[in-house]
C-alpha cells in the first residue's frame, strides 16, 4: 500500500476533534500564543492605565409652561397663548445649554485654573487656554431629554469631581439668567415710551373731537339733529302735497267759471241793477290780504318771492277797487245775466286769490324743503367726519389701554427676571460624584486578558491550521494504516 502524501498548502490531515487535540497544538505553539497573548493584553492594560479618569456630575431640570408661551403683540388684541410643543421646547432648552457663550461665562466664572489647570502648561502651547477650555467643556457636556416627559438631563465630565459638580450647578444658574435673556419681553423704559406717545395721540385725538363739535355747534348728538330736521322734512312734504292738491283743483274750477261766465255773455240778455256788493267785497279781501303781507314779512325779506307775488296780488285788488269806485255813482246794473256774471266773477276773483295764495306757499315750501335739504346733507357729511375723528380716537384710546396694560407687565416681568424666576425647576442639582465615570479599570484589565487569551488560541490554531501537520501520533497510524511500534520526540 502507497503511503498518502499530503501537501502543506492543503491543510490539517485529520481534524482536531477532541480537546486533547487543540491543547497538544497550543502547547505545541505555546511561545507564539504567549507573545500574542502579553501583547495585546500589554496593549489594553497600558491603554487603561494611561487614561485620566473623569467625573461625571448630573442634574435634572423641569421645563414648565411660563409666560415667555403668551404671545404680546404690541398693538391689537390681547396676549394669546402660543401652542405649547414640548419637544420644540426641550431642543431650544438644548442649544440654549449648549451654546458657546453661556459655556464660556461658567468657565471664565470659576477660571480656566480650576477647571483645566493643564491647559495653563507652557509647554502644551496653548495660544487661549480660555476657548480650549470652553471647546473641551463643550464636547464633556451632555445635555439630554428624557422620553415621554418635559425632564432635560445635563451631565458633565471633569478630571475632579469636585469641579465637574460646582461646574455643572453654576450651568444651571446661569442658564436661567440666559433663558430669561432669550425670552425676555421689551424693557419697560421702552413700553414706557411708547405709552407716552400713544398718550399724546389720544389727547390730540380727544382735542380734535372736541374742537369739531364746537366749531359745528354739536351739542346734541348728530343722529338727533338728523332725526328732527327729517321729521319736518316728512311733515312739509304732506304740506307741499296738499297744497299742490288745492292748487291743481282751483285751476280746474276757475276753468269752469270761465266757462259758464262765456256761456251766460253769450245767451242771456242784459238788464241793468244796481251793484255795490263787490267793492264792499274786494275791500274786505283786500284787508285780509294786508295782513297775510304782515306775516310774511315777519318771515322773509321784501325782495322775497312770495312778498313780491301777493303784493301783485294787492296792486290788482287796488286796481278793481278803484275801478269800481270810478263806477260807484252809476245806478244801473245788468239784470238777468249781468247778476250771475256777477256771481260767477266774484267767485271768480276768490278762486284765483285763493291760487295765488297757494301757489305762493307751495312756492314757500318748496323753499324749506330745499333748505331742509341742504341741512341734512350738510349733517351727513359732518357725520362722515365725526366717525372719522371718533374712530380714530377710539384707536388710539384702544392702543393707550393695551400699552398700559404691557407697562404693568412688563414690570412686573422685569422683576421677575431679577429675581430669576424662569419656567425651568431643578429637581436634582449636582453631586460630587463617588468615582470615575465609564467601567472600572479593572473590568477593562480583565476583558483585556480575556481578549489576549482568546487571541493566542486563536494564532496558533491558525498556524496549526495551516502548517498541515499531524498533532498526534495515532493520526498518523490510523491513515497509514499502520501499527503504531513508538514514538519519539523532536524539538524542532
Amino acid at each position: 500500500m502507497e503511503p498518502e502524501v499530503y501537501a502543506a498548502d492543503e491543510g490539517l490531515p485529520y481534524p482536531l476533534g477532541s480537546v486533547r487535540d487543540i491543547l497538544t497544538a497550543l502547547f505545541k505553539h505555546k511561545n507564539k500564543v504567549l507573545t500574542i497573548f502579553l501583547l495585546v493584553f500589554g496593549i489594553i492594560a497600558g491603554y487603561v492605565f494611561t487614561l485620566v479618569p473623569l467625573y461625571e456630575a448630573k442634574t435634572s431640570l423641569l421645563l414648565k409652561v411660563g409666560r415667555e408661551h403668551v404671545f404680546r403683540p404690541e398693538v391689537g388684541k390681547e396676549g394669546q397663548f402660543v401652542k405649547y410643543n414640548e419637544e420644540a421646547a426641550l431642543q431650544s432648552e438644548m442649544e440654549i445649554i449648549s451654546s458657546r457663550d453661556l459655556i464660556r461665562r461658567v468657565v471664565s466664572t470659576l477660571g480656566v485654573e480650576k477647571v483645566y489647570p493643564e491647559f495653563l502648561d507652557p509647554s502644551l502651547e496653548i495660544h487661549d487656554p480660555l476657548e480650549k477650555g470652553v471647546s473641551t467643556f463643550m464636547k464633556n457636556l451632555l445635555p439630554a431629554p428624557v422620553k415621554g416627559s418635559s425632564v432635560l438631563e445635563i451631565s458633565y465630565l471633569n478630571p475632579r469631581p469636585k469641579v465637574a459638580a460646582e461646574a455643572l450647578n453654576l450651568l444651571v444658574d446661569l442658564l436661567k439668567e440666559k433663558h430669561l435673556q432669550v425670552f425676555s419681553d421689551p424693557k419697560a423704559s421702552f413700553l414706557t415710551k411708547q405709552l407716552h406717545t400713544y398718550q399724546e395721540k389720544l389727547e390730540q385725538a380727544e382735542a380734535n373731537l372736541q374742537a369739531f363739535k364746537h366749531r359745528h355747534d354739536l351739542s346734541s348728538p348728530l343722529v338727533e339733529q338728523q332725526r328732527r330736521l327729517l321729521d319736518q322734512r316728512a311733515a312739509l312734504d304732506g304740506e307741499y302735497k296738499t297744497t299742490k292738491n288745492k292748487l291743481q283743483g282751483l285751476v280746474g274750477k276757475i276753468a269752469s267759471l270761465d266757462a259758464q261766465m262765456k256761456t251766460i255773455l253769450e245767451n242771456i240778455s242784459v238788464s241793468t241793477v244796481e251793484e255795490g256788493g263787490n267793492l264792499d267785497k274786494a275791500k274786505a279781501e283786500l284787508f285780509d290780504l294786508k295782513r297775510e303781507e304782515q306775516k310774511l314779512l315777519t318771515k322773509y325779506t321784501e325782495t322775497s318771492f312770495p312778498v313780491l307775488n301777493l303784493r301783485r296780488e294787492i296792486d290788482q285788488v287796488e286796481q278793481f277797487i278803484r275801478a269800481e269806485q270810478k263806477n260807484e255813482r252809476a245806478n244801473t246794473i245788468a239784470s238777468g245775466k249781468k247778476a250771475m256774471y256777477s256771481e260767477l266773477e266774484k267767485e271768480r276773483l276768490g278762486a284765483v286769490s285763493e291760487s295765488t295764495t297757494l301757489q305762493a306757499s307751495s312756492q314757500v315750501i318748496a323753499l324749506q324743503i330745499e333748505d331742509l335739504d341742504q341741512k341734512i346733507q350738510r349733517l351727513d357729511e359732518l357725520n362722515k367726519e365725526l366717525i372719522v375723528l371718533e374712530r380714530q380716537r377710539a384707536a388710539d384710546e384702544q392702543n393707550y389701554n393695551l400699552y398700559l396694560t404691557r407697562v404693568e407687565e412688563a414690570n412686573v416681568s422685569e422683576e421677575m427676571d431679577r429675581l430669576k424666576m424662569a419656567n425651568i425647576s431643578v429637581i436634582q442639582r449636582a453631586e460630587v460624584p463617588g468615582g470615575p465615570a465609564g467601567r472600572s479599570p479593572i473590568l477593562l484589565v480583565t476583558l483585556g486578558a480575556i481578549l489576549g487569551i482568546f487571541a493566542g488560541a486563536g494564532f496558533g490554531l491558525l498556524l496549526e491550521y495551516f502548517q498541515g501537520a499531524y498533532t498526534r501520533p495515532e493520526q498518523a497510524a490510523n491513515d497509514l494504516n499502520l501499527p503504531l511500534l513508538a514514538t519519539f520526540g523532536q524539538k524542532l
